[in-house]
């Protein structure tokens, strides 16, 4: 028998979890708005939720609520509001009433313009429980980055409810930031999410009854390809059929189009893809969503892609999930500068990589680690990449992977410039046609760095 799943509210009883900052639907195309999203008791309070930058406080007008009232999870509601019309790169103050009384404030800033200067940080497999977690949120939070970018396995080991309640929320929503707490950074700083295999491979029902959060939880643009259960993006639900129609109704158009989407933030283009195994990336239908989606970015000054499974590391663990290099031809045709992956439980950066003459339809060809080079790229002299750069961002708080290969440059395979398996995240700053990189570890220390011109 499954026991009820308790999901307790934080000191404050007019949220079950209080707010944080997304991306939202952003359907209609702007650029210049954010959305706050909070999870309510499952009761007929009335919510409003107001911002301002200057002068008055203005509505958000209606909110959407949605009702997650799965079989044997405690009901509750996600609820969140869209901050439109805001200028670019200024502060925001929002607060939420609950019933006529402000239940909650906070501040965060307005998205930056093509013509601004602005940061993001990017960490993966994060959601832990570790000591290691705090302390990446902590130094996460003192940069203050514009946004933060999660390269998947939010939450381990399952995505599921009771998982973000205990791995995820207190740490990037602490009501302090403390290294053994973590920091209240989901509040003040946008931050978007890619899934990983540990957030939504596991659709049974049966055994995890509050599985794939992440459709619940993250209020991401829905303008990747339309999906159905079974086709070659989707993998089936499972577990008793009540479940399965339960979770449907709480994620609506979010499950299952939300794993894949993109979106514009200053004058870069981001595209987030799942990259979990199931996917057949050589379907014709996804490779022509892809390259048309950057086919529109070529405005941009930037374009970077944030997924899971990195298709280029070194380290023996998970060396046989290649998957993504089927489309490597179409992220280099579509002059993306760097892909951002976690997985792997370390940082990884890559020389600048072409596809050359191979042919990625054919698997063993692919599957071969003699892929064209710049080895003169070293991003301090030369920072003009002849190739796409690869990240490995699995640093984030899980145990490290491969140890062993730190310091050790003849164990890497060829296309691979530097390795650094201990926990950090990149702190990225983008300055017109120049990209920066660095790579913090948990006491702040820069490990790694390098520059990117255009």
């Amino acid at each position: 028998m499954i026991l009820p799943l308790v999901l307790l509210p934080q000191s404050n009883s007019a949220f079950v979890q209080l707010p944080y900052i997304q991306l939202g639907h952003r359907t209609t195309g702007r650029n210049n708005e954010l959305a706050v999203a909070w999870h309510a008791p499952d009761d007929q309070s009335r919510y409003q939720l107001e911002y301002r930058q200057k002068g008055a406080w203005k509505s958000a007008g209606s909110l959407e609520s949605r009702r997650v009232a799965l079989p044997q999870v405690s009901a509750f509601r996600v609820i969140s509001g869209d901050l439109i019309g805001l200028d670019s790169g200024a502060p925001v103050e929002y607060r939420v009433s609950r019933d006529g009384t402000i239940v909650f404030n906070s501040t965060t800033t307005a998205p930056k313009n093509d013509r601004q200067e602005y940061t993001f940080a990017v960490f993966g497999d994060c959601g832990r429980g570790t000591s290691e977690q705090a302390q990446i949120s902590y130094q996460t939070y003192k940069k203050q980055p514009d946004f933060v970018v999660m390269t998947g396995d939010i939450v381990y080991d399952s995505g599921r409810i009771s998982e973000y309640a205990e791995k995820y929320f207190p740490y990037y929503n602490a009501s302090a930031a403390l290294r053994s707490v973590g920091s209240p950074l989901l509040r003040h700083t946008l931050t978007v999410g890619a899934p990983g295999n540990h957030d939504i491979l596991d659709r049974n029902f049966s055994q995890k009854p509050d599985l794939l959060a992440y459709f619940l939880y993250w209020i991401q643009p829905l303008n990747g390809p339309l999906t159905t259960d079974g086709d070659p993006l989707t993998p089936t639900l499972a577990g008793p059929a009540e479940a399965q129609a339960a979770f449907r109704a709480a994620a609506g158009a979010a499950y299952p189009r939300g794993a894949n989407y993109s979106f514009d933030y200053g004058n870069a283009h981001w595209t987030v893809l799942d990259a979990n195994r199931y996917v057949n990336w050589s379907d014709p239908k996804l490779r022509t969503w892809l390259a048309e989606d950057l086919r529109r970015a070529q405005n941009k000054t930037w374009r970077f892609i944030a997924l899971h499974q990195p298709p280029f590391h070194t380290s023996p663990t998970h060396q046989a999930e290649k998957q993504i290099r089927a489309i490597a031809d179409i992220i280099e045709k579509g002059k993306v500068d760097v892909v951002f992956g976690g997985h792997v439980h370390n940082f990884q950066r890559t020389y600048p990589i072409s596809v050359g003459t191979k042919d990625v339809s054919n698997v063993a060809n692919r599957e071969l680690n003699d892929w064209p080079v710049d080895t003169k790229f070293d991003g301090k002299k030369n920072t003009r990449p002849a190739g796409v750069i690869y990240i490995v961002d699995g640093a984030g708080g899980a145990p490290m992977y491969d140890t062993n290969l730190n310091a050790n440059p003849s164990k890497w395979l060829p296309f691979i410039q530097n390795y650094i398996a201990d926990f950090g995240f990149s702190h990225v700053r983008i300055s017109g046609r120049k990209f920066t990189l660095e790579q913090i570890d948990m006491d702040g220390k820069t490990v790694d760095s390098i520059t990117i011109t255009k």
